[in-house]
């Protein structure tokens, strides 16, 4: 009987080609910018929450990430109209940095899985570099 579920290695191997993807993104130099803006931008956004709604960190930062990646639960919502200004502006703000830093991501993902067929070709091709150099 087959599991419907995939097996650990290939969720494994998953996070690995998506950590060498983030990695890429940080050394080029057009987008390394783009983790510091966006680590910059929920570090705000929890500092703000938390001081102004009086949530705890946890809170002001589940509820920064939440915004920022446009889920929106709605279990927190701001209750001053200062904190809902700030929260319109965090949002038009973060949005493009976020989707800036995602399509960077996923681009670096996409051309690390077209650039040498299969993972045991990729191997095969950097033992074999390792052994003409």
């Amino acid at each position: 009987m087959r599991s419907e579920y995939p097996p650990v290695g290939s969720l494994l191997l998953a996070f690995r080609g998506l950590a060498r993807a983030v990695a890429a993104v940080l050394r080029d130099p057009e987008t390394k910018a783009l983790p510091v803006v966006a680590g910059a931008l929920l570090l705000t956004g929890t500092i703000f929450y938390w001081r102004s709604e009086g949530w705890t960190i946890i809170q002001a930062l589940y509820f920064s990430v939440v915004t920022l990646t446009t889920v929106g639960y709605g279990d927190f919502t701001p209750t001053s109209a200062g904190t809902q200004i700030f929260t319109i502006i965090y949002i038009f703000t973060g949005l493009g940095v976020f989707v800036a830093l995602l399509a960077s991501v996923a681009a670096q993902y996409i051309a690390q899985k077209t650039e040498g067929g299969s993972p045991g070709e990729r191997l095969r091709a950097r033992r074999h570099r390792g052994r003409t150099n």
